[in-house]
């Protein structure tokens, strides 16, 4: 009887976490959003991939960085990131913005880009995710998140 209540409160508290997920990251409004932070972070990724098209490994510039995030650039890094996106979705063309996104908590600084964006290798859409912070409009990351819709909900299943 005891372990069933266990699991039953983990599941409410999960449950309870993803109903309420979508408070933790509201969409970016004002000045944190303007057509400015757009333009650069878009411009940052049609660079990425074109480098990564090119095989042109060399420095990025005209961007702000993070330290740790060009450190990760080095040419060597750049070039393994590049062959796997290239081998596994081929050419990657930037499109639209589909969310702009921040996370509610004062301790983070970051806000999430996220663009639609077009492979070679299949008809579907894929997205492309590029964290900036707040302060002073440094890139941080970029990534292609696995998921089709990568702030929505998340799916749990529970087997019996």
């Amino acid at each position: 009887m005891m372990r069933h209540f266990y699991i039953l409160s983990i599941v409410l508290t999960i449950l309870m976490t993803v109903s309420c997920a979508s408070k933790y990251r509201p969409d970016l409004k004002g000045k944190n959003r303007s057509a400015e932070r757009i333009k650069l972070v878009k411009n940052f990724a049609t660079d990425y991939f074109a480098k990564c098209e090119k095989q042109d490994y060399s420095e990025f510039q005209g961007y702000k960085m993070d330290i740790n995030f060009k450190n990760k650039l080095n040419p060597e890094s750049l070039q393994r990131s590049c062959e796997y996106y290239n081998s596994r979705y081929g050419t990657i063309t930037i499109g639209e913005l589909s969310e702009a996104k921040s996370n509610y908590s004062p301790k983070d600084f970051l806000d999430y880009f996220i663009f639609k964006a077009k492979d070679s290798k299949s008809d579907s859409v894929q997205f492309v995710r590029v964290n900036i912070y707040r302060d002073n409009n440094m890139l941080e990351r970029i990534s292609i998140p696995r998921y089709k819709k990568p702030t929505k909900g998340i799916r749990i299943t529970i087997h019996k």
